[in-house]
């Protein structure tokens, strides 16, 4: 990607459906990669759709609760 879009963790949480909580802790278990910036986490847009797609419970929450009510197929 030419031009990363780089997303707070409580951002992160409000496109997806999926707690804060739950995205450090991801975080904290390098699950999901980041880039600290100024003692900030700063998550990768794209890592942060990967992460998201892995497990079916997060797959529901980002399509029901999420960004994905707004879009009709992933091209991940």
């Amino acid at each position: 990607m030419s031009n990363p879009i780089y997303l707070s963790p409580s951002l992160a949480s409000k496109l997806t459906g999926i707690s804060e909580r739950s995205i450090r802790r991801a975080i904290k278990k390098k699950e999901l990669p980041v880039t600290i910036k100024k003692s900030r986490y700063q998550i990768n847009f794209y890592d942060l759709l990967l992460w998201s797609d892995k497990l079916p419970n997060r797959v529901r929450k980002r399509d029901e609760l999420g960004l994905g009510q707004f879009v009709e197929k992933w091209k991940i």
